[in-house]
């Protein structure tokens, strides 16, 4: 048994280390290229979003190097994201035999990912299974940490690209830890890194939000980097969506029947949106009015071409853009999308910001 999965940001470091540790024989897809889209694209419906069409792209790479068995994540909410995994397997068991397999984000996250693990790996203990679900938790959660720090010392530094090359050594590095104190002691260590060259730079740099779809938002490629691309113009960039905390939130505080996502998102979103529209977009108007309320300079709406969800969010959006008076740039991304129009679009809402400053 060959196991590969989608790409989305660094989820696969930790889940990659996950189920090697469990003796599980791992197929990582290769990382995602201008190929993967293509090939993702040719075996996709026309109309279905662009997280569909990598996420088959991925699946056929894995293929490609010798993987026999998928594994995906999906939810039946009131996006389409819930039948991927069902059109997929349909799509893909056509042209190969192979086992595909479902984790459902919709019910208990921990006993359907729990339930995966001992399928494919029966000789691990439960011990061992629970142990490593709470490494790869912790792993994203320290991911995600960096990232945070990027964002925030890398708007703040002379020269961005530093503090950026300290971040991707830094994903790499948390990759090779397998224990708690190893993985705090090597987040603090590149943290510190980060906080000593962001000496000099700009001491209040504008802020923007970063609000959308949940792929789009954590996937660099598909987003043309944009995190980067901002920091670089001397931009904060504060991101609302992250891998560990999503992972932490669905399968431990939701478990334990802590967390209820779409009330805290309803009260957020109030008065301008009061029912979930599907996806992700009760989230970003939520996340927008908390963004006005913060006083961020700016907010960018994220999403893939097509999202209803997003689509439907926006006229909320739109509201509270013109009540708050706040700059909002909307990209909405498919396979076509060009890194100079989405590079032009963003200097131009960078000198927006700049000027509303002054």
């Amino acid at each position: 048994m060959q196991v590969t999965f989608p790409h989305m940001g660094y989820l696969n470091i930790p889940v990659s280390n996950m189920l090697t540790n469990l003796g599980v024989s791992v197929i990582e897809a290769p990382t995602i290229t201008k190929k993967t889209i293509e090939l993702g694209s040719l075996h996709s419906p026309e109309g279905v979003c662009l997280p569909y069409k990598i996420n088959m792209g991925n699946f056929l790479e894995g293929i490609e190097r010798g993987a026999d068995t998928l594994v995906t994540v999906c939810g039946a909410g009131k996006c389409r994201q819930g039948f991927y995994n069902s059109v997929q397997k349909i799509s893909l068991s056509e042209k190969t035999p192979l086992q595909f397999h479902t984790i459902n984000a919709s019910e208990n996250l921990f006993i359907n990912l729990y339930g995966f693990l001992r399928t494919v790996a029966p000789n691990a203990s439960r011990f061992s299974i629970v142990e490593n679900i709470a490494i790869a938790i912790k792993t994203l959660k320290a991911l995600d940490a960096l990232n945070n720090a990027k964002n925030y010392y890398g708007a703040r530094a002379k020269n961005a690209d530093t503090i950026i090359s300290i971040y991707q050594s830094g994903i790499s590095q948390l990759g090779q830890c397998h224990t708690f104190r190893e993985i705090n002691k090597k987040q603090a260590e590149i943290t510190a890194q980060m906080q000593a060259i962001a000496t000099g730079g700009a001491n209040q740099p504008a802020k923007v939000g970063i609000i959308g779809e949940l792929y789009l938002l954590l996937e660099p490629y598909v987003n043309h980097n944009i995190e980067d691309l901002l920091i670089k113009q001397g931009v904060e960039v504060k991101k609302f969506v992250y891998t560990g905390d999503w992972a932490y939130s669905q399968i431990i505080l939701r478990t334990l029947g802590l967390y209820n996502e779409e009330t805290d998102h309803l009260k957020q979103a109030r008065p301008y949106l009061n029912y979930h529209v599907g996806g992700d977009g009760l989230k970003s108007v939520g996340t927008a009015l908390w963004c006005t309320r913060h006083h961020y300079d700016g907010i960018i709406h994220l999403y893939p071409f097509g999202c209803m969800p997003e689509i439907v969010a926006q006229y909320a959006l739109k509201n509270i853009a013109k009540d708050y008076n706040i700059p909002m740039l909307a990209l909405s991304i498919d396979e076509h999308a060009s890194d100079v129009g989405i590079i032009t679009r963003l200097e131009a809402f960078i000198d927006c910001l700049k000027r509303k400053q002054k």
